[in-house]
């Protein structure tokens, strides 16, 4: 074992903690975040295809268009982030604006009047999912870049990430429920209930957002300002030369992949596979899927918390990408149809590991804003999240694109046949395992070529305190 990869103990700076409070009022900007951008995942095909009879492959035509669309948006975002200097910070007015747009934006796009036909309501969709990641580009895209900044400490990063994972943990377990929450019988119709949750979800997104806002400090603040203005075709030429940036942002869109195309098939495994057709039910099962395992996600993340100050992220990320991998293979054996309870054999595993990459994974990342800066001289912070913004959204479309391939062509569903036929069901849950299991892998096999370690970390941070003032 080489002295880069022996377990090390060393206390974090006073000046480099983040108080409590903040790392709270942070994390709640991942509340905003997450229900935005995966409420909007996951409710795309059971709203528009299994309530209002649009084909899987116009809704998933849909999605593409819009991240044709964050092609442009993020980058310009990120762009503007970085060269902002207003008295207020680059990321805070970004964030606050950025999250009131987009609590509006989000019930917007199930405004659709169900009398259109699927000529009108394709289009209405694809102009609502414009408008939407319009405004989720503006506040995410700031968000992101606000964490990497909040600390230059290695540990510090994961202390942060790991209170982020915990309370986004707790709050996500109300998305999996969003579409089976407007199946209650206190709503006119399936979609009347989902619309009027989407309101209250656009009314989480901007509170979450706003106190994320105010509440937290931008550290690089004052180097920043020192800069020169970069434009955009300048840091992508820069930024694709940065080797660990591109394993971690690449790490993070395939193993999105990977995740996003199981939880889009899960619904459809879960209420047809297991269940035969019955939405209501196969619906309660899908949300006890994603929320009873929440322990173990808690978990993970703590152990991930502990061990960091011990060992090296890179080799405990490896260790959680492998068990995701096996967690994956398994589900091919314990789901069974009229067996429910099998399909929670492998959550807890699956659980326990997926906490460990997200904490590790995005830590890392902030990591890689150290190793840009003292590269190519410039705190860009905006146009890495960015980049891993929209690689993640690409990510995301593929899935469900993906998915919706399956759905229509591969397997041969149609949602007006109710019960579907074993060959068809067997289909959907060979890809159910298949994708995540080859996906993951890639990322482990990419994982394996990172480079930075502690130690490499500590050094180029003194080297650039030497540079320019400690922050």
């Amino acid at each position: 074992m080489s002295s880069d990869d022996e377990p090390q103990q060393t206390a974090t700076a006073p000046e480099d903690r983040v108080p409590l409070k903040q790392k709270f009022a942070y994390s709640s900007g991942l509340i905003a975040d997450h229900y935005a951008q995966f409420g909007v995942a996951w409710l795309a095909l059971p709203v528009y295809n299994i309530l209002l009879g649009l084909s899987p492959g116009l809704v998933t035509t849909a999605l593409a268009i819009a991240r044709l669309w964050d092609a442009i948006t993020d980058p310009v975002v990120g762009s503007f982030s970085d060269n902002l200097k207003s008295k207020f910070g680059r990321r805070k007015p970004l964030i606050f604006v950025g999250s009131i747009l987009t609590g509006i934006a989000f019930p917007l796009v199930w405004m659709v009047p169900e009398a259109w036909g699927e000529t009108a309501t394709f289009v209405y969709l694809i102009v609502a999912f414009l408008i939407f990641y319009t405004c989720y580009s503006l506040f995410s895209v700031p968000y992101e870049s606000l964490g990497m900044e909040l600390t230059p400490d290695y540990q510090e990063r994961t202390k942060v990430y790991s209170i982020r994972f915990y309370i986004s943990a707790f709050a996500d377990l109300g998305l999996p429920f969003l579409f089976w929450m407007g199946s209650l019988a206190i709503f006119a119709s399936h979609l009347t209930g989902v619309r009027l949750v989407s309101v209250g979800v656009g009314i989480l997104i901007a509170a979450t957002g706003i106190w994320c806002a105010m509440a937290c400090t931008e550290r690089y603040q004052k180097v920043a300002k020192k800069q020169e203005k970069e434009g955009i075709f300048h840091a992508l030429k820069s930024l694709v030369k940065n080797r660990p940036l591109l394993i971690i942002v690449s790490s993070i869109s395939i193993y999105i992949f990977a995740d996003t195309s199981m939880r889009a098939l899960e619904p459809y495994v879960h209420i047809y596979y297991i269940y035969g057709g019955d939405v209501k039910t196969g619906a309660l099962l899908d949300a006890a899927n994603r929320t009873i395992p929440v322990l173990f996600l808690l978990l993970g993340a703590f152990v991930v918390h502990v061990l960091s100050n011990r060992f090296d992220k890179h080799h405990m990320l490896l260790a959680c990408v492998a068990i995701i991998f096996f967690s994956h293979l398994a589900i091919y054996f314990t789901y069974q149809p009229g067996h429910p309870y099998l399909t929670l054999v492998t959550k807890p595993f699956y659980a326990f590991a997926t906490a460990g990459f997200w904490v590790l994974v995005i830590s890392m990342r902030a990591d890689v804003c150290d190793w840009d800066e003292y590269k190519f001289g410039r705190r860009r912070e905006g146009m890495i999240a960015a980049v891993n913004n929209w690689l993640v959204k690409v990510a995301i479309t593929l899935a469900v694109a993906a998915s919706g391939v399956i759905l229509q062509f591969v397997s041969g569903f149609d949602v007006e046949q109710g019960a579907q036929s074993i060959e068809t069901l067997e289909r959907i849950k060979f890809t159910y395992v298949a994708v995540p299991c080859i996906a993951t892998l890639i990322v482990f096999v990419i994982l394996l070529r990172y480079s930075l370690s502690r130690k490499r970390l500590a050094e180029i941070r003194q080297e650039l305190e030497t540079r320019r003032e400690a922050v």
